[in-house]
């Protein structure tokens, strides 16, 4: 049990060491290690789909909120003042971020990024639609049809 706890504080300490190294903060490396970073989402945004709507920033990242949490397999991780952050369960949990920039008093931009182009596209579909979607029907595959190894 010992060895386990002294190797786990070895590998995080190498982990946070290598990072620094990098610039990275020793906060995006905790996060990063526990998979709640939002770094890559903002990354991503550059290629985000986005659509404004005629509510103020409040507003709209409420109504945004609440009908995420209303979403199937969807499950938030990270809730800040400019983004939250989800794991879509149906895409291999894949984090899809949802950004919002005022625009004015009255408008808000909400912007969708993710690094898999199913999960940004179905996130958008729900948030866009304002409206929960069902998520796209997983490919079953019949236990008799995978390919044999050849021998």
């Amino acid at each position: 049990m010992k060895t386990k706890l002294i190797l786990t504080v070895i590998g995080l300490s190498m982990l946070l060491g290598a990072n620094i190294s990098y610039s990275a903060t020793a906060s995006d490396v905790f996060k990063s290690f526990f998979a709640v970073s939002t770094k890559e989402l903002e990354e991503l945004k550059k290629e985000a789909l986005s659509k404004t709507f005629e509510y103020d920033y409040k507003t709209c990242y409420e109504k945004t909120l609440a009908l995420v949490e209303k979403m199937a397999d969807t499950q938030i991780y990270a809730k800040k003042k400019d983004v939250i952050a989800v794991y879509c369960m149906d895409y291999n949990s894949t984090p899809a971020g949802i950004f919002f920039e005022e625009v004015d008093v009255s408008h808000t931009k909400v912007l969708i990024s993710s690094a898999s182009s199913r999960a940004k596209d179905w996130v958008a579909s729900n948030i866009f639609s304002e409206k929960v979607q069902k998520p796209i029907e997983k490919i079953k595959i019949k236990s008799g049809s995978r390919p044999r190894n050849s021998r």
